[in-house]
């Protein structure tokens, strides 16, 4: 009797036995693939722009995926980049509206909340690319990314994961309008066809500057120190527009300072005998020139990059300077 109820008990005491094997095996913790990527890959950023990229492409490994930024190098020389992309850079915002009454650092500073962004960071969760305004910071050049992704299962270092295009800011100033005129002593004007020409350059490395410049159709400067070239009369100039530093005249150009980090230059849109978007009256004086007339030039300018010299060039191709 005992014995026929050990052979019935005998195969349930083998599966339980079975059983009891299985579960002290390790049971293995999630999955970290060997084939993460980024979809977008170059991934192309103008300087100065907001951009994210897509989250890094899983390829079934365990959620939540989190990525750090390993390492970036210059792909040009292989020279370390890190500290370009990832140190805080100063961005300044207006708080309220700046007027022609602002016209003072002071006053002009009291409207504006500056916040330290890094040009370049990653979101720790899944790993998008993540570029703020402070890129404009970033050199234009070609560079790549290694990061380190880590879930439950491990980590791994992902070399060359992303490579990255840092294009030029392309819109850095706009010409709104432009104009000539020529005038005699009794203030009489006369119109010049409609071909002024002009150049804007931006030197990101210069001092924070705008430099205006006038050449006769040699190539001679006219000379602003010896009264050659002067704002006119009841009319902004530039000096107007940027009232915080003084208007500086040399031997070959008329020179100013302004606030690096602001939005924009102007940064009011408007003076208080209404004129608008930044418009400029200069005067070319007639003792100065081979016709005997004065030449006026008229330009209106914005600027987005406040970092660096912009030098505006009036070619006169009417006259030569009378020296």
């Amino acid at each position: 009797m005992l014995s026929n109820k050990i052979n019935r008990l005998t195969p349930t005491c083998l599966l339980l036995a079975i059983l009891g094997i299985y579960s002290c095996e390790k049971v293995e913790k999630g999955f970290l693939s060997d084939s993460i990527y980024y979809i977008e890959n170059p991934f192309t950023i103008q300087q100065g722009i907001t951009a994210t990229s897509s989250t890094l492409v899983a390829d079934g490994s365990t959620s939540p995926l989190r990525v750090v930024l390993a390492g970036v190098r210059n792909k040009k020389n292989n020279a370390k980049a890190d500290s370009m992309f990832i140190t805080p850079q100063m961005m300044s915002t207006y708080t309220d509206a700046v007027t022609y009454e602002d016209s003072t650092l002071a006053r002009l500073k009291a409207k504006l909340r500056d916040s330290l962004v890094a040009p370049f960071s990653i979101n720790p969760i899944g790993g998008r690319l993540q570029f703020t305004q402070t890129s404009l910071f970033i050199d234009p050049g070609s560079y790549s990314i290694d990061v380190a992704v880590s879930n439950v299962k491990g980590e791994k270092t992902l070399r060359d994961a992303c490579n990255i295009i840092v294009t030029p800011m392309t819109t850095i100033d706009t010409l709104l309008y432009k104009s000539w005129t020529t005038a005699d002593a009794a203030g009489n004007f006369y119109s010049l066809p409609d071909n002024l020409q002009m150049d804007i350059t931006h030197n990101g490395q210069g001092p924070n500057r705008i430099i205006f410049q006038w050449k006769d159709k040699n190539g001679d400067f006219f000379n602003p120190a010896a009264g050659e070239v002067y704002g006119r009369d009841q009319r902004p100039s530039f000096k107007h527009w940027d009232p915080y530093y003084p208007e500086v005249k040399t031997t070959t150009a008329i020179e100013y300072e302004y606030p690096q980090g602001i939005p924009e230059l102007p940064a009011f849109p408007s003076t208080a005998i209404g004129f608008d978007n930044g418009i400029c009256y200069y005067r070319v004086d007639m003792k100065y020139t081979d016709i005997g007339l004065h030449v006026n030039t008229v330009s209106s300018i914005k600027y987005y990059v406040t970092k660096g010299t912009y030098t505006i060039t009036y070619y006169l191709n009417n006259v030569v300077r009378k020296k």
